[in-house]
């Protein structure tokens, strides 16, 4: 993860393993589709365990990527090297993201499970490759697969592919704004069990942070947590009096002003070094104050170990 590398798409991806208008409306069964295409180019992994691999991963954190485009994908046990396989559709396939529109374009990839990089690697150059102006569509009306692979190969026969954070990075974290109220913030936490959110302004600048620890903060005051027994409040009273005004405490009122921040281009193996070192579960990615996306250590860890 520490140098670039030079990535050829068309070393992964053969032809005659692109769908196009596949009839499949669901994310499972795409999926489905698209490991029996890959099953049937090369032993050395069982399909039903990839199928169930690639769906479980999704269950944990739908890869619907950008509009329209989903790159689901497991690390596998007994695989040799990298392979993907590409299903398009003019409908659209419900890929159980919420709040997210039907994908048509689907990339799957599956990549051994003692190479935590490969999957990195192609991600980052898919998304380079698939963010060209007009790509998604072009491949979405693509009428058979070898017009679908010329499209997607065409350009650079190499792509260079520098794993950064914004290659690891949440594009499109939960947010909040300074004038968003605790209710807001309760709120926001607990649906999304989410443990930290920054806080961005209008003009897209972050402004802070706060975490769930924050809420607890502001219910137990210094002078409680010098108290060794806190039995005689048994009924959370500091708690039920902070709720009481959780319409009028501001999100300002609380926030953190002080957190890690890092700039895109940052290496992404150097954001291990500052989880460990820093002790921190979110660093922020920004470019001078404009926020860009976190990166969090448990969706971090995940890429590295699990994919």
């Amino acid at each position: 993860m520490m140098t670039s590398k030079e990535v050829r798409l068309a070393d992964y991806l053969q032809e005659d393993c692109i769908l196009c208008n596949v009839d499949a409306v669901t994310r499972d069964k795409a999926v489905e589709q698209l490991v029996g295409v890959l099953h049937g180019k090369v032993d050395g992994f069982n399909s039903a365990v990839a199928v169930q691999a690639v769906i479980e991963r999704e269950r944990q954190a739908p890869t619907v990527l950008a509009e329209g485009l989903a790159l689901p994908h497991a690390r596998l046990a007994g695989l040799s090297r990298p392979m993907l396989a590409m299903a398009t559709s003019l409908s659209g396939i419900d890929f159980e993201a919420v709040g997210e529109e039907p994908v048509h374009v689907v990339v799957l990839i599956l990549t051994p499970k003692d190479d935590p990089g490969a999957y990195l690697r192609l991600m980052a150059s898919l998304s380079k490759t698939l963010a060209e102006p007009h790509m998604l569509k072009r491949l979405t009306v693509a009428g058979n697969a070898r017009e679908a692979f010329a499209i997607l190969t065409e350009g650079p026969e190499q792509v260079e592919v520098k794993l950064t954070a914004s290659s690891v990075m949440n594009r499109n974290p939960v947010t909040l704004d300074e004038g968003d109220t605790l209710a807001h913030a309760i709120q926001a936490f607990c649906a999304n069990r989410i443990m930290d959110i920054p806080i961005v302004d209008s003009d897209g600048d972050l402004r802070g942070i706060i975490a769930i620890e924050d809420l607890l903060g502001q219910s137990l005051p210094q002078h409680l947590l010098w108290m060794e027994d806190l039995s005689p409040i048994e009924n959370f009273e500091p708690f039920a009096e902070l709720l009481r005004k959780d319409s009028e405490t501001k999100v300002a009122d609380f926030m953190r002003d002080k957190y890690t921040a890092i700039p895109p281009d940052m290496p992404a193996i150097q954001l291990a070094r500052i989880f460990l070192m820093q002790h921190v579960r979110q660093i922020q990615v920004v470019e001078g104050r404009r926020f860009l996306g976190v990166v969090n250590l448990d969706s971090f860890s995940s890429q590295i170990f699990w994919a």
